[in-house]
This record gives C-alpha cells, structure tokens and sequence, in this order.
C-alpha cells in the first residue's frame, strides 16, 4: 500500500507540473506580444491551426503521454529495485 502511494504521488506531481509551461508562457506572451509585430504571434498561431486541421496534434498528444508513461514505468520500476535492495541491506 505505501508504494502505491508513492506512485500516485508521483502521478500527481508530474500532473501538476505539466501544465506549468503553458500558463507561465501565456504570462509571458501577452508582454511580449504588445512589443512585437502580430506578423510574429500569428505564425505561432497558424502553425497550431495547421496542427489541428491536418489531424496531427493527436500525434502530438500520443508522443507526449507515452513520453510520460514511459517515465512513469520507469520510475515505478527504479523503485521497485531500490526497495529490493533496501531489504537486502537490512537482512
């Protein structure tokens, strides 16, 4: 039950600090679109539009999350070698 925990933990955590970029790049954007030129800011619009109408922000999203599943199975597999070997060192 105690490793479960630290794998929801760690779930969370990944979660929670996913989104981060985006909402601190928004912050930032919005400054430094008033100084640039809308040339500038549409381009990094249009190639999100583009992404979307050809159907390939989807694989954007399936590269990201098995990314992150891939970490995760990681993680939990480090854990579970850590642990064997903490027990190892006890007995």
């Amino acid at each position: 039950m105690n490793n479960m925990l630290k794998y929801l933990f760690i779930f969370f955590m990944l979660i929670s600090v996913v989104p981060m970029p985006n909402t601190m790049a928004q912050a930032t954007d919005q400054t430094t679109v008033q100084a640039t030129s809308d040339a500038g800011s549409a381009s990094d619009v249009e190639m999100a539009d583009t992404l979307r109408r050809d159907g390939k922000i989807y694989v954007v999203v399936a590269v990201i999350v098995t990314v992150l599943a891939g970490l995760i199975l990681y993680l939990i597999r480090l854990d579970r070698k850590v642990s064997k070997l903490e027990q190892q060192l006890k007995s």
